[in-house]
Protein backbone atom coordinates (compact mmCIF):
# COMPACT_ATOMS: atom_id res chain seq x y z
CA UNK A 1 0.00 0.00 0.00
CA UNK A 2 1.56 3.34 -0.97
CA UNK A 3 2.21 5.60 2.03
CA UNK A 4 0.38 8.43 0.24
CA UNK A 5 -2.92 6.50 0.13
CA UNK A 6 -5.72 8.43 1.80
CA UNK A 7 -8.37 5.70 1.51
CA UNK A 8 -7.87 1.98 1.89
CA UNK A 9 -10.77 -0.23 0.86
CA UNK A 10 -11.31 -3.79 -0.20
CA UNK A 11 -13.91 -4.60 -2.81
CA UNK A 12 -15.07 -7.94 -4.10
CA UNK A 13 -14.96 -8.26 -7.85
CA UNK A 14 -18.39 -7.72 -9.37
CA UNK A 15 -19.63 -10.73 -11.30
CA UNK A 16 -20.27 -10.31 -15.00
CA UNK A 17 -23.10 -12.84 -15.30
CA UNK A 18 -26.34 -11.33 -16.47
CA UNK A 19 -25.02 -7.82 -17.00
CA UNK A 20 -26.23 -7.82 -20.61
CA UNK A 21 -29.76 -7.95 -19.18
CA UNK A 22 -28.96 -5.14 -16.74
CA UNK A 23 -27.57 -3.08 -19.62
CA UNK A 24 -30.79 -3.77 -21.54
CA UNK A 25 -32.95 -1.97 -18.97
CA UNK A 26 -33.78 1.49 -20.29
CA UNK A 27 -32.37 4.64 -18.71
CA UNK A 28 -35.96 5.78 -18.17
CA UNK A 29 -36.65 2.65 -16.10
CA UNK A 30 -33.68 3.36 -13.78
CA UNK A 31 -34.84 6.96 -13.36
CA UNK A 32 -38.40 5.78 -12.61
CA UNK A 33 -37.11 3.32 -9.97
CA UNK A 34 -35.11 6.08 -8.28
CA UNK A 35 -38.13 8.42 -8.31
CA UNK A 36 -40.42 5.72 -6.90
CA UNK A 37 -37.95 5.03 -4.07
CA UNK A 38 -37.69 8.77 -3.33
CA UNK A 39 -41.47 9.06 -3.17
CA UNK A 40 -41.62 6.33 -0.50
CA UNK A 41 -38.52 7.21 1.57
CA UNK A 42 -36.29 10.06 0.37
CA UNK A 43 -33.63 9.26 2.97
CA UNK A 44 -33.14 5.69 1.75
CA UNK A 45 -33.78 6.29 -1.96
CA UNK A 46 -31.16 5.35 -4.51
CA UNK A 47 -29.68 7.60 -7.15
CA UNK A 48 -28.97 6.82 -10.77
CA UNK A 49 -25.29 6.86 -11.68
CA UNK A 50 -24.76 7.96 -15.26
CA UNK A 51 -21.49 6.89 -16.85
CA UNK A 52 -20.41 8.55 -20.07
CA UNK A 53 -17.62 6.91 -22.02
CA UNK A 54 -17.12 9.27 -24.90
CA UNK A 55 -13.44 10.16 -24.69
CA UNK A 56 -10.50 7.95 -25.60
CA UNK A 57 -7.19 9.64 -24.73
CA UNK A 58 -5.07 7.05 -26.59
CA UNK A 59 -6.90 6.02 -29.77
CA UNK A 60 -3.69 4.89 -31.47
CA UNK A 61 -3.22 2.12 -28.90
CA UNK A 62 -6.52 0.40 -29.68
CA UNK A 63 -7.13 -2.50 -32.02
CA UNK A 64 -9.43 -2.27 -35.01
CA UNK A 65 -12.46 -2.94 -32.80
CA UNK A 66 -12.86 -6.67 -33.40
CA UNK A 67 -11.42 -7.67 -30.03
CA UNK A 68 -13.49 -5.08 -28.21
CA UNK A 69 -16.64 -6.21 -30.01
CA UNK A 70 -15.91 -9.86 -29.24
CA UNK A 71 -15.32 -9.13 -25.56
CA UNK A 72 -18.45 -6.98 -25.40
CA UNK A 73 -20.56 -9.74 -26.98
CA UNK A 74 -19.07 -12.34 -24.64
CA UNK A 75 -19.99 -10.28 -21.59
CA UNK A 76 -23.39 -9.23 -22.95
CA UNK A 77 -24.53 -12.82 -23.40
CA UNK A 78 -23.30 -14.30 -20.12
CA UNK A 79 -26.41 -15.72 -18.49
CA UNK A 80 -27.26 -14.64 -14.95
CA UNK A 81 -26.75 -17.17 -12.16
CA UNK A 82 -29.50 -19.76 -12.46
CA UNK A 83 -32.34 -19.65 -9.98
CA UNK A 84 -32.92 -22.73 -7.90
CA UNK A 85 -36.25 -24.51 -7.72
CA UNK A 86 -39.14 -22.22 -6.76
CA UNK A 87 -40.53 -24.16 -3.81
CA UNK A 88 -43.06 -23.16 -1.14
CA UNK A 89 -40.10 -22.41 1.15
CA UNK A 90 -38.57 -20.09 -1.47
CA UNK A 91 -41.90 -18.29 -1.92
CA UNK A 92 -42.20 -17.87 1.86
CA UNK A 93 -38.66 -16.49 1.96
CA UNK A 94 -39.51 -14.00 -0.78
CA UNK A 95 -42.50 -12.81 1.24
CA UNK A 96 -40.29 -12.25 4.32
CA UNK A 97 -37.69 -10.52 2.12
CA UNK A 98 -40.38 -8.08 0.96
CA UNK A 99 -42.02 -7.67 4.38
CA UNK A 100 -38.83 -6.66 6.15
CA UNK A 101 -37.91 -4.11 3.48
CA UNK A 102 -35.08 -5.84 1.60
CA UNK A 103 -36.99 -5.71 -1.69
CA UNK A 104 -37.01 -1.91 -1.51
CA UNK A 105 -33.43 -1.75 -2.81
CA UNK A 106 -32.90 -5.38 -3.83
CA UNK A 107 -35.70 -5.40 -6.44
CA UNK A 108 -36.67 -8.99 -7.20
CA UNK A 109 -37.47 -8.37 -10.89
CA UNK A 110 -36.52 -6.00 -13.69
CA UNK A 111 -37.47 -6.02 -17.36
CA UNK A 112 -35.30 -5.05 -20.31
CA UNK A 113 -36.48 -2.60 -22.95
CA UNK A 114 -37.08 -3.51 -26.57
CA UNK A 115 -33.82 -4.67 -28.11
CA UNK A 116 -32.75 -5.68 -31.62
CA UNK A 117 -31.30 -8.84 -30.02
CA UNK A 118 -34.30 -11.08 -29.24
CA UNK A 119 -32.54 -12.74 -26.29
CA UNK A 120 -32.32 -9.34 -24.57
CA UNK A 121 -35.66 -7.86 -25.64
CA UNK A 122 -38.39 -7.38 -23.03
CA UNK A 123 -36.91 -10.06 -20.78
CA UNK A 124 -37.93 -10.18 -17.13
CA UNK A 125 -35.03 -11.26 -14.95
CA UNK A 126 -34.40 -11.55 -11.21
CA UNK A 127 -31.23 -9.76 -10.04
CA UNK A 128 -32.51 -8.70 -6.61
CA UNK A 129 -31.04 -5.22 -7.05
CA UNK A 130 -32.02 -1.74 -8.15
CA UNK A 131 -28.39 -1.09 -9.22
CA UNK A 132 -28.68 2.42 -7.78
CA UNK A 133 -26.32 4.30 -5.50
CA UNK A 134 -27.44 4.41 -1.86
CA UNK A 135 -25.93 6.23 1.09
CA UNK A 136 -24.85 3.32 3.27
CA UNK A 137 -23.43 5.40 6.11
CA UNK A 138 -20.68 3.49 7.93
CA UNK A 139 -21.01 0.60 5.47
CA UNK A 140 -19.63 2.82 2.68
CA UNK A 141 -15.93 2.40 1.95
CA UNK A 142 -14.85 6.02 1.63
CA UNK A 143 -14.28 5.99 -2.12
CA UNK A 144 -15.77 8.83 -4.15
CA UNK A 145 -16.00 7.78 -7.78
CA UNK A 146 -17.99 9.52 -10.48
CA UNK A 147 -21.32 10.43 -8.91
CA UNK A 148 -20.76 8.11 -5.94
CA UNK A 149 -19.92 9.88 -2.69
CA UNK A 150 -17.70 8.27 -0.03
CA UNK A 151 -20.64 6.64 1.80
CA UNK A 152 -22.43 5.56 -1.41
CA UNK A 153 -22.53 1.97 -2.59
CA UNK A 154 -24.32 0.48 -5.58
CA UNK A 155 -26.89 -2.09 -4.55
CA UNK A 156 -25.26 -5.42 -5.24
CA UNK A 157 -27.38 -8.01 -7.04
CA UNK A 158 -28.24 -10.98 -4.84
CA UNK A 159 -28.67 -13.47 -7.68
CA UNK A 160 -26.39 -16.41 -7.04
CA UNK A 161 -26.31 -15.61 -3.32
CA UNK A 162 -26.58 -19.27 -2.33
CA UNK A 163 -23.15 -19.88 -3.93
CA UNK A 164 -21.44 -16.84 -2.36
CA UNK A 165 -19.07 -17.55 0.50
CA UNK A 166 -18.61 -13.93 1.55
CA UNK A 167 -21.09 -11.07 1.32
CA UNK A 168 -21.09 -7.27 1.08
CA UNK A 169 -18.91 -5.17 -1.19
CA UNK A 170 -15.77 -6.00 0.77
CA UNK A 171 -16.52 -9.63 1.63
CA UNK A 172 -16.58 -8.75 5.34
CA UNK A 173 -19.81 -10.64 6.09
CA UNK A 174 -19.68 -14.42 6.10
CA UNK A 175 -23.42 -14.95 6.16
CA UNK A 176 -26.81 -13.37 5.54
CA UNK A 177 -27.33 -12.51 9.20
CA UNK A 178 -24.03 -10.59 9.35
CA UNK A 179 -24.83 -8.75 6.12
CA UNK A 180 -28.23 -7.68 7.47
CA UNK A 181 -26.69 -6.45 10.72
CA UNK A 182 -24.06 -4.46 8.80
CA UNK A 183 -27.00 -2.69 7.12
CA UNK A 184 -27.96 -1.42 10.60
CA UNK A 185 -30.70 -4.00 10.36
CA UNK A 186 -31.24 -5.45 13.82
CA UNK A 187 -35.01 -5.37 13.31
CA UNK A 188 -34.57 -6.94 9.86
CA UNK A 189 -32.45 -9.67 11.41
CA UNK A 190 -35.02 -10.41 14.11
CA UNK A 191 -37.76 -10.68 11.48
CA UNK A 192 -35.52 -12.83 9.28
CA UNK A 193 -34.64 -15.21 12.11
CA UNK A 194 -38.27 -15.39 13.23
CA UNK A 195 -39.29 -16.34 9.71
CA UNK A 196 -36.61 -19.07 9.63
CA UNK A 197 -37.88 -20.65 12.89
Amino acid sequence: MPPTATVVARRRTTGLQGLGLVDGVSDDAWIAIARAEAAVDPDAAGRVSIVLLDFNPTPAMNDDGRDVDALTDFQRFLAPPARGAITDEVLAGERVFAEIGCATCHLPSLTTAANAVAALSRVTFHPYSDFLLHDMGALGDGIAQGQARPADMRTAPLWGLRAAGRLLHDGSANGIEQAILRHDGLMFLILYLTAQA
